[in-house]
C-alpha cells in the first residue's frame, strides 16, 4: 500500500500578518524541515497564490525557497487551485478560469518550473462538473475531491485503482478517505504508531490517499508534525505524490461525482445542499453575502474596471467570509465585516465606469450584512445555530481551528 498524502496550506487575503507570521513559524517552516531531512518522502501540495503572496510580503522568503527547493527534488509536486481560495461552483466559469489562471501565474512567479501542477484542488473539495471542464480545458490531468462525491456515502469507498470523469476525455479524479484524513485533522493520531494501527484495515488495498489542511502539522495540533518525522523514519509506509499513481496502476473505472465538498456530511448531500458551508438553504446571511457577490461579478463582467477595483473582487471571492457566516458551527463577526467590506470596496473603487446604483446597493447590502451579523451575535441565534448543527453533527470536532471569535 502506498500512502499520498495531500496538503492544503492557506490563509485567507484578509488575514492579519501576526497569524501568517505565528502559522509559518508553528508549521509551514516546521513541514519544509522534515522533509528536506527525509530525502525518501513524497506528498502532494496545494499552496493557494494569495499565501505566497503573503509569504513574500512578510519576508518569508525562506517558506518560498524551501517548498521549491523540495519540488525540484520532486519531493513534493505542487498542485493548481483558486488564487484567493473561492468556492468554484458558486461563481461562473469566466471567475472559475480567472480564479485558476491568477494562482498559476503567481505562483509560477514565485517557484519557476518546479511549479508544474498535473492536478486541481478546488478549494474546499467543492465540486461540480462545470469546474472539472474548465480544469480539463486548462490542460490538467486530474483532481481531487471527497470520498462522499463518489455516491453520497461516508465510510464505503476504498480506492480499486484510477477514476476518470464520466463525460471529459481522459480526465482523472481522486477521492480522499473522510474518516482517516479527519481522525488526522482532529488530531486523534498524534503519533506514527495510531497513525499506522488506524491505516493497518487499508494495508489490502493499492493506496491510502488523505488529504487535510496543512496547518494541522504544527499550527492547529501543536506538536503533531512528529508524526510525519516519524512515519517517514521508519519508512514502513511507502509515499508517493498523487500523480505517481498514474504510473502504479491502470485499472480504470469511469464515474460522475456527486457536487460536494469535504465538510458535507450524508443529512447535507440529502438534503440538496452540497456546499452547505457557504451557501446553505434559509441562511439569510449567506443568501445577503451571494447577493452581494453576484451582483458585482455580473457589474464587473465585460467592463473595463480599474486594476485595483478587479484585483479587489478577485480578494472578495475568498471563501472564508461564507464559511464564518454559516454557524455550521463557524462563526466569526469580524471576519464577515472584512469580507463585506472587501466586495463593497470593490464597488468604491470601480466608480467612474460602474452605474451609480450598483455602487449604492453594494454598500446597501454591506450595511445589513454587517448588521444581520451583528444582531445574530448579540441576539444569540448564531450560538444556537452553532449548537443546533454540533447536536446534529457529533462527528464534527470543532475546535479545529484556533483563530476564531467566540460566541
Amino acid at each position: 500500500m502506498y500512502w499520498a498524502n495531500f496538503l492544503h496550506i492557506y490563509q485567507p487575503p484578509t488575514q492579519t500578518e501576526e497569524i501568517t507570521r505565528r502559522v509559518a513559524d508553528e508549521c509551514y517552516r516546521r513541514l519544509v524541515d522534515i522533509l528536506t531531512r527525509r530525502p525518501e518522502a513524497r506528498l502532494t501540495l496545494n499552496i493557494n497564490a494569495c499565501l505566497t503572496q503573503q509569504l513574500d510580503r512578510y519576508g518569508l522568503h525562506d517558506v518560498i525557497d524551501g517548498l521549491r527547493a523540495l519540488a525540484e527534488r520532486g519531493q513534493i509536486e505542487f498542485t493548481g487551485s483558486g488564487m484567493y481560495h473561492p468556492i468554484l461552483p458558486l461563481i461562473p466559469p469566466p471567475e472559475i478560469r480567472r480564479q485558476i489562471e491568477l494562482n498559476t501565474e503567481v505562483n509560477r512567479r514565485f517557484f519557476g518550473q518546479a511549479y508544474r501542477p498535473q492536478g486541481l484542488f478546488p478549494p474546499e473539495m467543492c465540486y461540480s462538473f462545470q469546474v472539472a471542464q474548465v480544469a480539463a480545458d486548462l490542460g490538467f490531468r486530474w483532481l481531487i475531491v471527497d470520498e462522499i462525491a463518489y455516491d453520497g456515502s461516508l465510510g464505503r469507498f476504498r480506492p480499486q485503482g484510477l477514476y476518470r470523469i464520466e463525460g471529459l476525455d481522459d480526465f482523472h479524479v481522486f477521492f480522499r478517505d473522510r474518516a482517516l484524513s479527519n481522525a488526522l485533522n482532529y488530531g486523534r493520531l498524534p503519533t506514527a504508531a495510531a497513525f499506522l494501527e488506524a491505516a493497518a484495515p487499508y494495508a489490502g488495498g493499492p493506496y491510502l490517499l488523505t488529504a487535510t489542511d496543512g496547518e494541522i502539522y504544527g499550527h492547529h495540533r501543536p506538536g503533531q508534525e512528529r508524526l510525519l518525522e516519524e512515519v517517514y523514519a521508519a519508512r514502513l509506509v511507502p509515499t508517493c505524490t498523487i500523480s505517481d499513481l498514474f504510473g502504479r496502476f491502470s485499472t480504470v473505472e469511469t464515474v460522475p461525482p456527486l457536487d460536494s465538498s469535504w465538510s458535507t456530511w450524508e443529512d447535507e448531500m440529502r438534503a440538496g445542499a452540497p456546499y452547505s458551508h457557504w451557501l446553505y438553504p434559509g441562511n439569510e446571511l449567506q443568501e445577503l453575502q451571494w447577493e452581494l457577490t453576484n451582483l458585482l461579478v455580473e457589474a464587473f463582467a465585460g467592463r473595463p474596471v480599474p486594476e485595483a477595483a478587479r484585483e479587489a473582487l478577485d480578494r472578495g471571492l475568498h471563501s472564508c467570509q461564507y464559511w464564518w457566516a454559516s454557524a455550521r458551527p463557524w462563526w466569526d463577526v469580524a471576519m464577515i465585516e472584512r469580507g463585506a467590506e472587501l466586495l463593497a470596496g470593490a464597488a468604491a473603487q470601480a466608480s467612474s465606469v460602474l452605474p451609480q446604483e450598483t455602487i449604492d446597493r453594494a454598500q446597501e447590502l454591506r450595511r445589513r450584512i454587517v448588521d444581520l451579523a451583528t444582531e445574530w451575535q448579540e441576539s444569540g441565534l448564531a450560538r444556537r445555530m452553532r449548537d443546533r448543527y454540533l447536536a446534529e453533527h457529533p462527528q464534527v470536532d470543532h475546535r479545529s481551528l484556533t483563530f476564531a471569535t467566540p460566541t
